[in-house]
């Protein structure tokens, strides 16, 4: 029984010096590099000389003009769609709009504004249509899809 405890003592001493041993060859690894060798000494630069006869030469190149691009030089668009689109984002930045007979939502999926009448419906449409009129007049009805 004796002899069992000198072997669970001397067996984990063992194992500490070899880790210790390997640590310490491991630091001595990391405070002295290895540094790349050098040549004794350095090859010296060879030197071809081309004997290269200049021609005096021009080249004109041959312009061929470009095909169409897709591109419009002087686009022209209408004051109308400028005022429509202007209109369309300045709604879309408000909604969710709530007015008294009517909500107004806008469905970017479809591109266009949800509008729910209250009731009586009739006369939600009229305040509406009043309204759409009176805030945003270059704004047609087709963008506005009514519940």
């Amino acid at each position: 029984m004796n002899k069992q405890k000198i072997i669970f003592i001397i067996i984990p001493l063992f194992i500490l010096l070899l880790l210790l041993f390997i640590y310490f060859l491991l630091s001595i690894n990391k405070k002295n590099p290895q540094k790349n060798p050098t040549l004794p000494f350095s090859p010296s630069p060879t030197l071809n000389k081309l004997q290269i006869q200049q021609q005096n030469i021009v080249l004109t190149p041959t312009l061929i003009p470009p095909a169409f691009t897709g591109a419009a030089i002087d686009p022209q668009i209408s004051q109308e769609d400028i005022d429509m689109s202007t209109q369309k984002y300045l709604l879309r930045k408000t909604t969710p709009l709530k007015q008294g007979n009517f909500s107004i939502f806008f469905d970017y999926s479809l591109d266009k504004f949800n509008v729910i009448l209250q009731e009586p419906k009739d006369v939600a449409q009229a305040s509406f249509s009043a309204w759409l009129k009176n805030s945003y007049p270059a704004l047609p009805e087709d963008r506005f899809i009514i519940k």
